[in-house]
């Protein structure tokens, strides 16, 4: 994405080119204006995302580089004249523009490279009805052309990634036997209608049809949603697996202090050496194989000392242990080994309560304990101006810089 025009081509031409696609699509479709196209794509939505590329000079050197802002919807037209300025057909999360951070999908777009009219024209005469659906819009972006699949309403993502990103792939497949595609993610900005373009024309669009609802999209694209996985159970929520990111060799010593403080009963003793064995495989990164299966012999003599070992041999106990550090037992669930185990164990600091109420409490927490420790504070320096100490000497005795001991506390000087 960069404002320059190349050298190796005729302007003249390529805005002849230009001229002859926007008759041949003014012939079939109806034209659009820039208002009416951005009013239908984003609706009501206050700010856009906008992509400007990075510019060069005609030595192809860099003279500025590209960067992401948002503007109102009423004063995009103010960067018409740019070039290099490029919207995603989509929505982020706090308009932070990235994959990572993509809430939802308003359009699917084919972006064709190098389409002259002559092609174009074959392709809406007699190739148009090999395709599986008709776009919604084509745009006429310069030297390329934009077809443009637009929703009826925006898309969600959640729950929806791999199928929104399939019907995208099948979308731009079905334009490669006809035309040089350049594919391109969900995420990924183009030049609208209305804004200038590399050959110094305006961008056009053309309306085809109306918009399309995603399943009827993904029924014509034959895309089937994705199904569960085979074996994983539906219904299994995140917060009932035992989640240990990173690992941690707390919790290992706090399965093994379990262990000891309240043995297996006979009858689950191989159980329990299994579930140690999970533990010890989630805190693979901390706990080496080496050292977590040289806790078995501990156990195990614990047992002995209880009399709990009675039929079961310390052979028993290493192949349980073994089973259990494995791969495909990490999905067991916290509840599940404390069934084995015969413990209580919560994981989630939350206690029933939603994310949201979660970090609410634990702001006022926070805050309480920060205005508590500021009083605590106050009550110190008194102490020490009545003790007769300077204000930079009280400033480095409690541990703050002289501006927050005048900012905060400016007042006992009074």
């Amino acid at each position: 994405m960069e404002r320059q025009v190349s050298q190796s081509f005729n302007p003249t031409l390529l805005q002849t080119e230009f001229l002859q696609k926007n008759s041949l699509l003014s012939s079939r479709f109806i034209s659009v204006s820039p208002e009416e196209y951005i009013d239908s794509i984003y609706g009501q939505k206050g700010k856009l995302i906008v992509i400007l590329g990075s510019e060069k000079d005609k030595e192809g050197r860099i003279i500025g580089k590209g960067t992401v802002i948002r503007v109102h919807t009423e004063d995009l037209w103010k960067l018409f004249w740019r070039s290099n300025a490029y919207l995603p057909y989509a929505d982020f999360h706090r308009n932070y523009y990235s994959s990572k951070t993509l809430k939802a999908v308003r359009a699917f777009v084919v972006d064709c490279d190098g389409v002259t009219s002559a092609t174009l024209g074959k392709v809406v005469k007699y190739l148009w009805s090999s395709l599986p659906a008709q776009p919604t819009y084509i745009v006429n972006s310069g030297k390329g052309v934009h077809f443009i699949y637009q929703l009826d309403k925006p898309v969600e993502v959640k729950g929806l990634r791999w199928s929104i990103n399939k019907l995208n792939e099948a979308i731009q497949n079905s334009y490669a036997e006809l035309l040089e595609v350049d594919k391109h993610p969900v995420v990924h900005p183009y030049r609208f209608p209305g804004f200038q373009t590399k050959i110094n024309t305006t961008a056009t669009v053309f309306r085809v049809r109306g918009a399309y609802a995603l399943e009827e999209l993904m029924k014509l694209f034959e895309i089937k949603p994705k199904k569960a996985e085979k074996g994983e159970k539906e219904g299994k929520q995140k917060g009932e697996l035992l989640v240990l990111p990173n690992g941690r060799r707390a919790f290992f010593e706090w399965v093994l202090r379990r262990l000891f403080k309240n043995p297996p009963i006979p009858g689950r003793r191989q159980n329990s050496f299994f579930a140690l064995g999970i533990v010890s495989y989630k805190c693979r990164r901390e706990v080496p194989y080496e050292e977590a299966i040289e806790t078995i012999p501990m156990v195990y003599e614990d047992m002995m000392r209880r009399n709990l070992h009675i039929g079961f041999r310390i052979e028993e106990a290493y192949e349980a242990f073994q089973k259990g550090y494995q791969p495909k037992y990490v999905r067991a669930s916290w509840k599940y080994l404390c069934e084995l185990l015969g413990w209580e164990y919560r994981p989630n600091k939350r206690n029933g309560r939603k994310r949201e109420e979660h970090v609410k409490l634990m702001n006022r927490i926070r805050l309480a304990r920060c205005q508590s420790r500021w009083e605590e504070l106050e009550e110190h320096i008194k102490r020490l101006i009545e003790q007769g100490y300077s204000k930079r000497k009280i400033a480095e005795i409690v541990g703050i810089s002289h501006d927050t001991l005048y900012r905060r506390f400016s007042h006992l000087w009074k």
